[in-house]
Formats: structure tokens, C-alpha cells, sequence
């Protein structure tokens, strides 16, 4: 019975490609018109690869990273269903034109999709064969028996140059499927596969994208429909692929990553791999809450349902692990790094939030000293930014450094800052854990002395930076000469780089450079440039053309910080004069040695008195007089800034 069935399914063989012979090679006329493949002998023209998008498309990923699609059908065109003729044991004993045949006829021969035979059996590479019909063809190979192509993953098929591409040949008929209530069809080849839908066409997917996919897939975690094609333009060597649930990025540094929902959202938003997060490093994991998490080369982003998406990297990162990561006091961030005062950044997180600035690590702030932070204008106010974590203490109270001070809570005498110049003396009675104990208010003024209360007694400090005057030795060298009586108050009597306290030396073109302007210019910023460089450290910033709250803070805040304040002041023919000055227009820096809060009022030191007029030594004025006269109304002489302060950081 086999031999006979053999002989008749040869004759029957014979009579169908004597039917087909005369038909030339011409291109398939399916709805695809997709080109002729190639033979043995020739190789197709088409590129090998689609050129890639100029960037990533947008998707709209669910917060909770699962692939959500809307459930059109595909259109255009019928999937075929027929039955597999792979080689197995019960057709690897026909020829390929059987086999051929055999597929054929389970398509519906010349009524079905296929319809008639446009040629006869064409060789391949490696004892392949093909065979072209009206609708598509029907590849045959040893290993993987007869399997048609046609349509819209055909003509994706044929971008990649057929067999002779990274494809091979077709493993697999048309299977149709349906992802996320989308309908489509997948084809599998050598070394990879096309899926098809209606609404993103036919695209190839190959290699460790490939591998990622289907790894999610087997997970539950669909991807859904490829949307474009694996795209070569990405960052450092790296490739990607586009999904209707989300992106896979590969490089061989970091493997091949999905990444979906809201922490795509937020990629996106950063640059993609190109931004500082780089390239995904693991997958997204479930944590805390309901929330989840993936890693990137530049940090982490979460995601909760609670609090929406954000990243943390650096010294943000560093501190948040300190404390747990999300699963600490800290929970989930709720902002992304923001830029702030001075170069550094802050970021918020449920419990609290963290703080950093250049030469320094990141510290978290909360609860009740978070309060009294807030109070003092948080990292743009006297405290500055942190310099510790919350330290517990005595009597179950707690303590936090910062620049300009330390905070300390207990539960009986609540949160208080203490500012530097009164923190020395509360040092020498023992701090919280001596006979004062804790703070129980803030620092107050009374007259020109600071003052603060305690548990068990009150510390007070005179206002006054004891400054000792001195005389400037020209009609221009005001700026160093005011320099000099604050570094020599401060005990700076060398330079961070050795140089010896004299005026000249301040005056010299490696701090002020007043010898070569003939004055020190404001415009330049050389007085805080002079002043930062003696003393090795950005203490000094400019301000030009201050408020008055701006110089009244300045001021105040000075004494805690234990650099005076200094004032490029401008006065103008015809206008009001201080301290016995002429009647012209000129600007003039003077130092501001102490406050009087009762009366607003400051007292400056001033070099020019003796050499270019008669006045005191040192003067009061009201601060807001004196702000609003020779600070803010400046008179316009080169087209450069002249008035303004130079104000301790």
C-alpha cells in the first residue's frame, strides 16, 4: 500500500507542474506585491535593514506596568489557518513538490489566498526550494518542511532579503493571534520571528530583544504588538524596539530590558538612554506597597499608585538606601531632584526630604525639624543646608547639623535652631547634655546683643564684629583696605596660599587685581574673587543692587556665619552724602562691623576718613536710608554694574 500511494502522489506531482511551466516569474500580485526573492544565484537589492526612527514613539503605559491595547481587529487582509505541514514522520517521506502541493491544497489551491501557481519549483540555498502563486509562495526546507508567505509579513519578510537575511527561512505558517485585544498573525523563522497586526503592520523581531520578549510573555507580561522595527540609532552601540505596551533596550553592557508604564513615561522624559539614567540594567520589580522599581545605569525609578513616578540617583540614592530605600521611614519620593540654592538640589519624599550641595553628601530633614527649618527659609535661609542625618541625644531629644547652625528637638522644649555664633558657647557649657539643656526658643535680638533661651539658663553674644579700623594708603584702594580689616578680624593673617596680611597683598592681582584695574571692580566681582582665593573657600557671593531685606539678612545673618558684610556703595554729585564725603560721584566699599535691630540701623567702618576727608572712623546709618540712597540708585558711567554687596554665602 505505501509503494502504490507513493507512485500516484509522484504521477499527480508531474501533472501540476506541467500545468504551471509556462508561467514566468513574474512578482506575486497579492494585496502585499511584495518582490521576487532571491535565488541561489542572485541576492535581492532592498537594504537589510529599515532606516531608523529619528526617536522613540510615545505610548501611554498603565501605571502599573502590565500592557493595556485597545481591541480593534485586523483589517485587509485574512490570516490564514490552515493546518502545519512541518516535516514530520508522516510527510517526510514526499518530495518537496508533494509537500508543496500539500500545503497548497490545505489553503484552498486556487480558490484559497494563495490561488494559482505563477512558476515552477525554484532551488535554493542549502537544497531549499520555493514556489510562487498569485497570493504569495511556499517555502520547503529539509529541516522545516513546506510553509507559505504572503501578505503583510512577507513584504516585512522581504525587507529583510528573504532567506538570505537574518530571518532564514520561515519555520512556522501564519498564526493568528490576539494581544491586548488586538488581532494580528505571527510567523516564526530561523532566528526570529514577524508579527503582524492591523494597526502597526508587520515587523520583525530577532536576538536578545527576541529572547526579552518571549521571556515576558511566558510571564504574563505581554509586550503586545511590535510597532516598528529594531532601531540601530541608540546610545553607545545599544538597539531597541518599540512595543504597544512598552520598549525593550539592549547593549552589551547592561543586557536586554523592558520597560513599561509609568517608569517609561518617566525615561522618556529624561532622554531615554541618552539622558542620565542610561540604559535599563534590570527589569521592573514588584515592592513596597504596590509599588515598583527598575534600576537604570544613572539610578532608580519607583512608581506607586499613591505618589506617580520619579527617579533617584547620586547622593540622593545613596542617603534613601541609608534609611531602607522605599521600605523605610522615607517611603516613596514624591519629586524628582530639584535644582536650589548655591549648586545644590533637593528632593522630596514621603517622610521627608533630602538635601545636597558640591562637596558635601545628601541628608534627609523631617518632623518637627523640618518645621523649624521651613521657618528659616529651609536651604536659602541661616541654616543653610544639612551637614548630618537626625542624631538622637539626651532625654530622648534629637539633633541635626546644619551650615549654619544646629537644630535640636526634645519632648519637652520642642524644635529650636541655634545659630554659630551663639553654638560656640553652647559648646563650652556641654551643648544639650549640660547644665543649659535644650533650646527653648529661637534666637532674638535685644539691642545689638543675640540672645537665646534654654531649659536651664540664657546665652547672649554682643553683636559687634570688634573690627579694627584701618586707613586706605590711596584715593582707590578702599576694596583691599576693607579687606584687610576683615581678614585681620577673622585671624586670616595669611592667605590659603601662604601670602602674609597686608593691603598691598590683598591688592594684588592675584586676589583683588586693584593695582591693575586702578579700583576693584564691582562689575568683575574681584573684591569676593580677593576674598574667596585668600581664604581658600567660596565664602563671599555679589549681589548687586540688593533690597533691603536683602541687606538687612545679609547683615544679621553675618554674625552667625563670622564674615562681615562689606558694601560697594555709589553716591552722586547733587545727591545725599555720608560721613563727611564730598559732593561728586563715586562708589566707595566700606565694612559693616554691627546691628542694631531696635533701630534698624548698622555700623560701617570707613577707610577714606583721615586720607581723603574728615569723618568717624566708624558710623551708624539706618539700614533702609542707606540701602535705598547709595545701593540701589546707581549711576550709569561705562555700561558696568558699580553698586551692590558682598554678602557671606
Amino acid at each position: 500500500m505505501r509503494s502504490s500511494l507513493i507512485a500516484s502522489s509522484c504521477a499527480a506531482a508531474a501533472l501540476f507542474a506541467l500545468s504551471i511551466a509556462p508561467i514566468s516569474l513574474a512578482s506575486p500580485t497579492s494585496e502585499a506585491d511584495a518582490p521576487t526573492p532571491s535565488t541561489q544565484a542572485s541576492s535581492p537589492t532592498q537594504t537589510e535593514t529599515p532606516a531608523p526612527e529619528a526617536s522613540p514613539s510615545t505610548s501611554v503605559p498603565s501605571s502599573d506596568g502590565s500592557t493595556t491595547a485597545s481591541g480593534d481587529t485586523p483589517t485587509g487582509e485574512s490570516i490564514p489557518n490552515g493546518e502545519d505541514r512541518s516535516a514530520t514522520d508522516d510527510n517526510v517521506s514526499l518530495s518537496p513538490e508533494e509537500q508543496i502541493r500539500q500545503r497548497w491544497q490545505d489553503m484552498g489551491a486556487e480558490n484559497g489566498v494563495l490561488g494559482t501557481a505563477t512558476s515552477g519549483l525554484v532551488p535554493l540555498r542549502d537544497g531549499a526550494f520555493i514556489q510562487f502563486f498569485r497570493g504569495g509562495q511556499i517555502y520547503w526546507t529539509a529541516k522545516f518542511g513546506a510553509h507559505a508567505s504572503r501578505g503583510g509579513i512577507h513584504s516585512a519578510y522581504s525587507a529583510q532579503k528573504w532567506e538570505n537575511g537574518p530571518l532564514g527561512f520561515p519555520t512556522s505558517d501564519e498564526e493568528i493571534q490576539s494581544i491586548g485585544g488586538i488581532s494580528g498573525a505571527l510567523q516564526t523563522y530561523e532566528n526570529g520571528q514577524i508579527r503582524w497586526n492591523s494597526k502597526g503592520g508587520a515587523h520583525p523581531i530577532w536576538g536578545k530583544i527576541l529572547t526579552r520578549y518571549e521571556i515576558a510573555e511566558s510571564e504574563g507580561r505581554s509586550l503586545g504588538w511590535p510597532t516598528a522595527n529594531e532601531m540601530k540609532d541608540a546610545a553607545n552601540g545599544g538597539v531597541y524596539q518599540h512595543f504597544t505596551g512598552g520598549s525593550i533596550y539592549f547593549h552589551s553592557r547592561t543586557g536586554a530590558h523592558r520597560v513599561t508604564g509609568g517608569i517609561r513615561g518617566l525615561w522618556e522624559g529624561q532622554g531615554w538612554e541618552r539622558g542620565h539614567m542610561g540604559y535599563p540594567t534590570g527589569e521592573e520589580t514588584t515592592t513596597a506597597g504596590g509599588g515598583v522599581y527598575q534600576t537604570f545605569q544613572g539610578g532608580t525609578a519607583y512608581w506607586h499608585p499613591r505618589t506617580g513616578t520619579y527617579y533617584v540617583h547620586d547622593a540622593m540614592l545613596g542617603a534613601y538606601g541609608r534609611a531602607g530605600y522605599e521600605w523605610g521611614r522615607y517611603g516613596y519620593p514624591l519629586s524628582n531632584e530639584t535644582p536650589s540654592a548655591n549648586g545644590g538640589v533637593y528632593q522630596i519624599f514621603q517622610g521627608g526630604t533630602a538635601y545636597w550641595h558640591p562637596g558635601s553628601d545628601s541628608y534627609f530633614v523631617h518632623d518637627a525639624i523640618m518645621g523649624t527649618y521651613g521657618f528659616y527659609n529651609w536651604e536659602r535661609g541661616e541654616l543653610g543646608y544639612p551637614s548630618s542625618d537626625e542624631t538622637p541625644s539626651a532625654n530622648g531629644g534629637v539633633y541635626q547639623i546644619f551650615q549654619g547652625g544646629t537644630t535640636y528637638w526634645s519632648p519637652r522644649s520642642g524644635s529650636h535652631a541655634v545659630p554659630l555664633d551663639l553654638l560656640a558657647e553652647y559648646g563650652n557649657h556641654g551643648y544639650e547634655r549640660g547644665h543649659l539643656g535644650y533650646p527653648t526658643s529661637e534666637p532674638y535680638w535685644d539691642g545689638n546683643r543675640h540672645k537665646q533661651n534654654f531649659e536651664h539658663g540664657v546665652l547672649e553674644k554682643t553683636n559687634d564684629f570688634n573690627v579694627t579700623w584701618a586707613g586706605q594708603p590711596n584715593n582707590y584702594f578702599c576694596g583691599p583696605t576693607s579687606g584687610w580689616m576683615i581678614l585681620n578680624a577673622i585671624g586670616a593673617h595669611h592667605s590659603a596660599q601662604g601670602t602674609p596680611l597686608s593691603i598691598n597683598a590683598v591688592a594684588s592681582r592675584e586676589y583683588m587685581n586693584t593695582v591693575g584695574y586702578g579700583y576693584t571692580s564691582f562689575h568683575d566681582r574681584r573684591f569676593e574673587y580677593g576674598m574667596n582665593r585668600w581664604l581658600g573657600r567660596d565664602a563671599y557671593t555679589t549681589i548687586h543692587t540688593p533690597s533691603v531685606e536683602q541687606v538687612r539678612d545679609s547683615v544679621k545673618s553675618s554674625f552667625s556665619k563670622g564674615l562681615p558684610t562689606a558694601v560697594d556703595a555709589q553716591e552722586r554729585r547733587g545727591g545725599p552724602h555720608y560721613n563727611g564725603h564730598p559732593n561728586s560721584t563715586f562708589s566707595h566699599i566700606m565694612v559693616v562691623t554691627s546691628y542694631d535691630p531696635n533701630t534698624d540701623s548698622m555700623r560701617i567702618a570707613d577707610p577714606g576718613v583721615h586720607y581723603l576727608w574728615n569723618g568717624e572712623e566708624q558710623f551708624w546709618y539706618h539700614l533702609p536710608s542707606f540701602t535705598q540712597n547709595f545701593l540701589q540708585t546707581e549711576v550709569e558711567r561705562d555700561g558696568r554694574e558699580h553698586i551692590g554687596i558682598y554678602s557671606a554665602r
